[in-house]
């Protein structure tokens, strides 16, 4: 996972497409993401710090988010842009708990399940601050040397969750919400989050610029060799063909020297 900062907000002069460009901290790559007018208008409100007399359904968002902080015990961590598929990025806010992983009463599992693929998507039940979510089963990850769970529901929320074996009861760790990249980072600017980007995404979109013709370089192979990332595959590759035509429609000769 690479954090990322905002280098720039473009509009691509053959058909108005509205970009936000993000460079990688550490690197001279940037991933250009395609984004609505209205969301680019979002980010560079916030960036250039104009003051407006009604809030934007950004800064509600951020209002509301501020306001459930206290009740939920839950803050944002980060924005992740986890996902490139068929020409469309996807992106997660990441909650998590201010004073660690909080107990809830998880249904269908037992205290001792070991993730098995054939039970992806299995109905999972969990209570939280009195709420039921019914949720299904996606997956595995492990974190600091414990083995989570990741259950989601049909509105966008997934929850990280393993069981704590000494103290015999289910913890949830984190809370992550399915966001458009555009939301996302709009929110993020608002609350002073970091942003970052899966390695896959950028081993699939990230670009340099050609030192002679400033044009951009795609660098998915090169960077997957040199990371030792999976490689990415050639047909899915083909299918991102609109985000490349659509890349080489930005002038870019001034990336990285100024700031939105």
């Amino acid at each position: 996972m690479l954090e990322m900062t905002i280098d720039s907000i473009r509009v691509s002069m053959m058909n108005y497409q509205h970009v936000v460009i993000l460079k990688e901290k550490n690197s001279d790559r940037y991933l250009p993401i395609w984004i609505g007018p209205s969301e680019a208008d979002a980010i560079s409100v916030k960036l250039q710090n104009i003051h407006l007399s009604r809030p934007l359904t950004h800064d509600l968002l951020k209002n509301t988010v501020f306001a459930l902080e206290s009740i939920s015990g839950a803050s944002i961590r980060k924005v992740v842009v986890n996902d490139l598929k068929a020409d469309t990025f996807y992106a997660q806010i990441v909650f998590e708990f201010d004073e660690g992983p909080v107990p809830v009463i998880v249904d269908l599992l037992p205290t001792n399940y070991k993730y098995r693929e054939n039970d992806k998507d299995s109905s999972v039940s969990i209570v939280w601050q009195g709420r039921k979510y019914d949720t299904r089963l996606i997956g595995e990850y492990e974190d600091g040397g414990k083995v989570n769970l990741e259950v989601a529901n049909n509105d966008g929320l997934i929850f990280n969750l393993y069981y704590d074996a000494s103290r015999e009861r289910w913890l949830l760790t984190r809370i992550k919400l399915d966001s458009r990249p555009s939301d996302a980072i709009a929110l993020a600017v608002r609350v002073t989050t970091p942003i970052f980007v899966e390695d896959v995404v950028m081993d699939k979109a990230g670009i340099i610029l050609d030192k002679e013709t400033g044009k951009p370089l795609t660098t998915s192979k090169e960077e997957a060799d040199k990371k030792g990332n999976p490689k990415v595959d050639e047909k899915e590759m083909k299918k991102l063909s609109a985000f490349y035509d659509f890349i080489n429609t930005l002038d870019l000769d001034d990336l990285g020297k100024r700031q939105s």
